[in-house]
């Protein structure tokens, strides 16, 4: 266990030579241990996913501003929504804002299928360029209002979905497109208006929600 200041020190030290390794190491130090989650992160070079004026930030463990007044997501807060699904090979998985295409890469690398939904054009066909450069081939994105869901006559597609953006509300939709026993996690608005993360779980009509750790 370290004590703060040690954790600190160490965080100084990775600023002074960020890269993915050093990425990894600080978010092991924040406490995400899931070997499959750090694995992917690892394969996956945040520099192509953030704005030019801000690759020497790509690594820093913040938020960054991209293009359609949005952010590409804190690492950590990445890492820890994934770590929350617990996601299988076999997993489909709905992503509901695409951003900049980062988490969707990394999710592409732990489970069998990433569905993602944009609702800026923008975005999305940026995504599609940066996906294309790492030669994924099992994401399907979409350009929509993803509180619609993904409509199929088979309503309840997904093992896992992902919520980017904060709301006060979960939308049904998104609700309906959950298997049975599927997890949903996002971060959901307060009416203090903080934050917090939410994970959702379905056993067959009943939704079991779990409050996690406060979120920007």
């Amino acid at each position: 266990m370290l004590f703060p200041w040690q954790k600190n020190r160490i965080k100084k030290l990775f600023r002074l030579n960020r890269n993915n390794e050093a990425l990894i190491e600080e978010l092991k130090i924040e406490g995400i241990t899931e070997n499959n989650v750090l694995y992917a992160i690892k394969k996956v070079p945040r520099e192509i996913f953030v704005e030019r004026q801000f690759i020497q930030q790509a690594y820093e463990n913040i938020p960054l501003p991209i293009d359609c007044g949005q952010t590409i997501s804190q690492p950590f807060v990445v890492a820890f929504m994934i770590a929350c699904l617990n996601l299988k090979k076999t997993d489909k998985v709905l992503e509901i804002g695409t951003g900049t295409g980062y988490q969707t890469a990394i999710l592409s690398h732990l489970c069998q299928e990433v569905f993602t939904i944009e609702v800026h054009d923008n975005l999305i066909k940026k995504a599609k360029k940066r996906i294309a450069k790492l030669n994924l081939k099992n994401i399907i994105f979409k350009l929509g209002n993803g509180a619609k869901g993904w409509q199929n006559q088979n309503k309840a597609l997904f093992d896992a979905i992902i919520i980017s953006a904060a709301s006060e509300i979960i939308p049904a939709k998104l609700l309906e497109n959950l298997k049975n026993q599927g997890s949903l996690v996002m971060p959901k608005k307060k009416p203090s208006g903080n934050q917090k993360l939410l994970l959702v779980k379905k056993n067959n009509e009943t939704y079991l929600e779990k409050e996690l750790l406060d979120v920007k």
